[in-house]
């Protein structure tokens, strides 16, 4: 068969299939059979389609080594592709970077000149470079630098490249909001909480950060909050686990308000961690290590490929707590040794302490 035919039967095979996994394993076998041919077309669109299937997810493992290769095709055949094609998945390398708590932070810093260097030479602004930016300042916590980048993004022209007007202003509304200036925040956001703007998860990640930080903050504003959250949840049939970050804050919202549906939604959020980048790993046992203090036994249905899968579905709270607390320091350990400061662990020891 025609090595053309090959590839195409199993772009046709995946569309077929809903398990994340299995695509991703027909995405490989189609890019082997272009490498095979050094067909660096076919190896350019499939890997950029692996990314984009990636993306969508809690995890970042196939998507550094595809794009590392994209870069190096590009860059060897300079003028064969437009890098514009790929500029935007470039956006979230760099955020997947920073996520990753082995990458070093002159990488990081490496990555975002190089994007910045590509966005302007191909006729963008440097919008979205500041945007990506505000990213790593907020992962920091350095919301004054991160105030900053957001009006040099803003003094720059809006382009394709930018993120998108919901996602820049739900951004402003969290700088705000986890500096303690709720009122501030909440008025911020009204453009997002009237639905003026939305896209992917947009209202729904404010909705969930309002939630479970006015609820931190003793405002009874926050169930209403968690009613618009649970809303949008609902209106989306079932997001995705890149809103991973999300769904903890509305879990760990259940859990302090003893909410009915709370392990319900703790099993269908479990399994995210599998594979899952550093930073949402963190932020998962972040939230989910308190609902472990309780104590005592609880039957769930969770997925065999966690660590502390049981096959009775019956699990000791004790040791969950335990697994999470560990993660949770592990990681901070390993991301404030990499950022030079001590933010993670302080912010683990109390939640977690």
């Amino acid at each position: 068969m025609n090595y053309n035919l090959e590839i195409q039967k199993v772009l046709l095979k995946i569309e077929e299939l809903k398990n994340f996994e299995d695509k991703v394993v027909a995405l490989k076998e189609a890019i082997q059979i272009a490498d095979q041919h050094n067909d660096i077309d076919w190896g350019f669109d499939l890997r950029l389609n692996l990314i984009r299937q990636e993306r969508n997810t809690s995890r970042c493992v196939e998507s550094f080594p595809a794009f590392a290769w994209i870069l190096n095709i590009s860059d060897t055949n300079e003028g064969y592709f437009d890098e514009a094609e790929f500029l935007w998945e470039y956006k979230w390398m760099y955020c997947s970077a920073y996520r990753n708590a082995s990458i070093p932070m002159e990488q990081i810093e490496s990555i975002g000149e190089d994007l910045k260097r590509r966005l302007v030479s191909n006729g963008f602004s440097k919008r979205a470079y500041y945007n990506v930016r505000t990213g790593l300042a907020m992962h920091l916590r350095d919301y004054k630098l991160a105030q900053e980048l957001v009006d040099l993004a803003d003094a720059e022209l809006l382009d394709d490249m930018a993120n998108c007007p919901a996602c820049e202003l739900d951004t402003k509304v969290e700088i705000l909001l986890y500096q303690g200036l709720i009122d501030e925040s909440l008025v911020k956001a009204q453009d997002l909480i009237n639905k003026k703007l939305t896209c992917y998860s947009m209202p729904f990640q404010t909705f969930c950060c309002f939630a479970y930080y006015l609820l931190q903050a003793g405002d009874d504003r926050a169930s209403m909050y968690f009613d618009k959250a649970l809303e949008e949840y609902h209106a989306h049939d079932q997001y995705d686990s890149s809103v991973g970050y999300s769904m903890g804050l509305l879990v760990a919202y259940m859990h302090q308000t003893n909410h009915p549906d709370l392990w319900t939604f703790f099993e269908k959020i479990a399994d995210w961690e599998v594979n899952g980048e550093d930073l949402h790993r963190y932020n998962f046992a972040r939230y989910m290590g308190p609902i472990m203090k309780q104590g005592g036994t609880k039957e769930l249905q969770l997925s065999s490929q966690l660590p502390y899968y049981k096959a009775d579905g019956v699990y000791d709270l004790n040791e969950l707590y335990h697994y999470f607390k560990t993660m949770a320091y592990d990681l901070a350990a390993q991301f404030d040794q990499r950022n030079g400061n001590d933010n993670y662990k302080t912010e683990i020891e109390s939640v977690l302490s």
